[in-house]
């Protein structure tokens, strides 16, 4: 399977300090990563997935296994039974499939932020509005 660059993938991170993630709970090793090189450092993979959340208005039991209010280091992240993980693959491969798209048309695109994210599409809601709402006259 290919294996895509990762800034292509999630644009810009907010990067998070190695010490604070460690108190979070957060894993330190990663296992059955598709998407993400297995190399990708755990504060790159922990502010990808927090933006993923901030993009969905989702927390992370909505791709992984575990429970509101349980502690990140009980979640099984490696497990893909959770459907909306393979969803999550998809889409972040489409994504950056689109920003290579992007960038060969425009190669000054990624510098001047005319990148696709999560947010383009999703702007906090677990679900995209695909459509414009009927009921409200065009411009308004």
């Amino acid at each position: 399977m290919r294996r895509l660059p990762i800034f292509a993938v999630v644009g810009a991170l907010l990067v998070v300090s190695a010490p604070r993630l460690a108190a979070q709970g957060a894993p330190r090793k990663f296992s059955n990563l598709q998407v993400f090189p297995p190399d990708t450092p755990a504060d790159v993979l922990t502010a990808a997935m927090k933006n993923f959340t901030r993009a969905l208005g989702v927390r992370c039991q909505f791709c992984h296994v575990g429970e509101e209010g349980m502690p990140l280091e009980k979640f099984d992240f490696a497990s893909d039974s959770n459907p909306h993980k393979q969803i999550a693959r998809g889409m972040m491969r489409l994504t950056a499939d689109i920003n290579g798209q992007v960038t060969k048309a425009m190669p000054n695109a990624p510098a001047r932020g005319y990148q696709v994210t999560c947010w383009t599409c999703h702007r906090g809601a677990e679900h995209p509005q695909h459509t414009p709402d009927a009921a409200k006259p065009p411009g308004r």
